[in-house]
């Protein structure tokens, strides 16, 4: 299988390259992966695929890269903290040694169950397995596996086979996984000319979410947690930027959000303690103990700034308060449920250091991973994100989420006119047509699970402002200026 996927990899030099780098960042991603924590990357063959993750993990987590072929062993590159060994079974390997499992086409083998046993017992308490597999249901896998003619021309492995979902789920549950997501993943073909790919891909956001057809997609992205270990890894100092050293504040609209707000709390300042001035959680008229749990927290942390706000409520006036409240150099506007993707936040913190004036969290970006999206949240985030690119000079791929930093003054002067939701249009785009250099910033994006409370965003409930905020924009772009007054820094 090992040598089938080399070949497999180098017959498609074209997409190969783009395909394993994506499949890099997606661990990455999902893991919310922190400097120094431990990956084993299994059937690593020459590297190809070890090559991506150690790049997007800028080298920062020992991987050991095991290979099962000498001659692959021989072919192994030098890179920074990968250690490559060979091996004969899993059982060479010492047990709890890994927080991560990954490997690409390697899992789809007909032993798969004891390979998962095996993988296990790799696992620290906590750890777990991310790998990507050939999906049955995908129409020239299928034929692979039940055509012999066909399987002997493509030269795959005896043992190899594709992947059910459901049995899939069982066996890795039999096992004593949990927290266990197999979702139908990449759905661009190998032979695509490298030209349309990128193209492709925005349409593929859709079309790997869609009822039936994502289950033609040509792989499976098998997600599986040993049980045990902390229930959040403990946050390393991620703060590396000097200049960004107590300058952050922290702009955090909140209703009903008592369940989140200790954990997004402990989260930002385990992360990212250096860098921030304030935390202003903005409680906008919550019918829970969202007011006295950040009360509490004010208590035991100086930097904590509690807005009560009275009636009417709405996301756009959460927001117009927290930034009139904010005293930093730069604000950066977050939701309470945004605890898991706080690793990532350093992305952003790296776009302001840069120099840009500010940057957003793309869950669209070309290195995005959703995980649990609903279709029809992205059908309608799609359709909002063509016509704003059809009808203003600019190009997005997502601005319409709550998730920025920007120098301080941009937000101070932006005049926000949406009271609900849809003010993070105004945030998102207003800053970007007045000529701020923005950069989007590729980030995972998960919805909530049931510890984390409900969301109260609601698709029919806001779509028509978002609309009509658009139209609003438009107008404003082709009479005169957005209500962004402040004079961009050149």
């Amino acid at each position: 299988m090992e040598r089938y996927r080399e070949a497999y990899w180098l017959r498609h030099p074209n997409t190969a390259a783009l395909k394993l780098h994506w499949r890099a960042t997606t661990v990455r991603h999902s893991f919310h992966v922190l400097p120094g924590q431990s990956i084993l990357e299994i059937g690593a063959g020459t590297g190809l695929w070890t090559r991506h993750l150690t790049a997007v993990l800028d080298g920062q987590c020992p991987i050991t890269a095991a290979a099962f072929n000498d001659d692959f062993m021989q072919a192994a590159p030098a890179l920074a903290n990968v250690n490559f060994v060979k091996i004969n079974s899993l059982e060479d390997l010492p047990a709890e040694s890994f927080d991560y499992v990954v490997g690409t086409a390697i899992l789809s083998h007909d032993l798969y169950p004891q390979n998962l046993a095996a993988i296990y017992r790799l696992l620290k308490p906590g750890g777990q397995l991310l790998f990507f597999e050939a999906n049955y249901w995908n129409f020239q896998v299928f034929l692979k596996q039940n055509v012999s003619a066909i399987r002997r021309f493509t030269g795959i492995a005896p043992c190899q086979i594709g992947m059910r979902h459901f049995q899939l789920m069982k066996i890795a549950s039999a096992q004593g996984f949990t927290h266990i997501d197999i979702t139908p993943y990449d759905i661009i073909h190998p032979q695509t000319p490298i030209a349309l790919v990128r193209t492709l891909q925005y349409l593929a956001f859709v079309l790997e979410r869609a009822p039936l057809i994502r289950e033609l997609c040509g792989t499976l992205y098998i997600l599986a947690k040993k049980p045990g270990g902390p229930n959040m890894p403990q946050l390393v100092n991620l703060a590396i930027h000097e200049q960004l050293h107590k300058s952050v504040s922290v702009v955090v609209p909140c209703y009903n959000e008592e369940m989140t707000i200790q954990s997004l709390v402990d989260a930002l300042l385990q992360a990212y303690d250096p860098y921030i001035h304030e935390i202003v959680l903005v409680n906008d008229n919550s019918k829970d103990r969202t007011a006295e749990v950040a009360l509490e927290l004010a208590k035991t942390e100086s930097r904590i700034k509690l807005v009560n706000r009275t009636p009417p409520g709405g996301v756009g006036r959460a927001l117009r308060d927290g930034y009139a409240a904010a005293t930093g150099r730069y604000i950066l506007s977050m939701d309470c449920d945004f605890k898991q993707i706080v690793p990532e936040l350093r992305d952003m913190f790296d776009a302001v250091a840069e120099g840009h004036d500010g940057a957003i969290g793309s869950r669209f970006s070309y290195d995005s991973v959703l995980i649990n999206y609903p279709f029809t949240k992205i059908i309608c985030n799609r359709m909002f994100h063509l016509l704003v690119n059809i009808l203003l000079p600019v190009h997005v791929r997502d601005i319409s989420n709550n998730l920025k930093i920007y120098r301080t003054e941009i937000l101070k002067k932006l005049i926000i006119e949406q009271d609900g939701f849809a003010a993070n249009v105004e945030t998102g785009l207003k800053p970007i047509l007045d000529g701020y250099d923005v950069k989007e910033v590729s980030i995972s994006w998960i919805n909530r699970t049931i510890d984390m409370g409900t969301s109260s965003f609601r698709i029919a409930n806001v779509a028509p402002n978002y609309f009509l905020e658009l139209v609003s924009i438009v107008r404003g772009a082709w009479s005169t200026r957005p209500k962004c007054v402040d004079k961009p820094r050149k």
